[in-house]
């Protein structure tokens, strides 16, 4: 009943709690990407523009308003993410932002251990828990998502994409000139 189908959640809430149950399911998961949505704009544009306090050739997207709002990065954000919903179905947006964030999150993580390698004198203040079992139990789901996401021809391309998006990330890196920062 369920292959091929996008509302797994819907048809399964709606199988367990019938008609009236699987309604209230789908306005808990509405009520949670909503959510998602609305912190990911607050959140990416803030991102970026710290980005561009550090990296020179990014400066531009580091201009804030008066009071504070990262203006060049909300326009930057809201021009991609219109040319991505323009020129893309809304799967294979979901896909490239899917490879996109679990790439940054194994990386992430990935960082946690080049830290405690490259710089054990360091102060933890917090522990991982299950170190160093979790997290890589963490990456080795990760890189099979991701693999996965490459593997499959109907995510293929959008994986590709966000492969190539974390590349032009690490060029500006490595080419631009840094900004030194206090460390958080």
């Amino acid at each position: 009943e369920m292959i091929g189908k996008q509302q797994v959640a819907l048809i399964a809430s709606t199988h367990i709690f019938g008609p009236p149950g699987g309604k209230i399911m789908a306005a808990f998961i509405c009520l949670g990407l909503i959510s998602t949505v609305s912190a990911m704009m607050w959140i990416g544009p803030r991102v970026t523009a710290v980005m561009g306090e550090d990296l020179g050739v990014l400066k531009r997207l580091s201009r804030r308003s008066a009071q504070g709002i990262p203006v060049n990065a909300i326009l930057t954000q809201f021009v991609i993410v219109n040319v991505m919903l323009l020129t893309a179905t809304f799967q294979a947006v979901v896909n490239y932002v899917q490879f996109s964030l679990t790439l940054c999150s194994a990386l992430t993580v990935l960082g946690v251990f080049v830290l405690r390698w490259r710089r054990p004198e360091l102060e933890r203040p917090y522990r991982a828990w299950g170190y160093p079992i979790t997290p890589l139990i963490f990456l080795a789901i990760s890189g099979w998502m991701l693999l996965h996401l490459l593997a499959e021809e109907s995510t293929r391309l959008p994986s590709l994409l966000g492969l190539g998006t974390a590349a032009l990330g690490l060029i500006i890196y490595f080419i631009s000139p840094k900004t030194p920062t206090s460390a958080v």
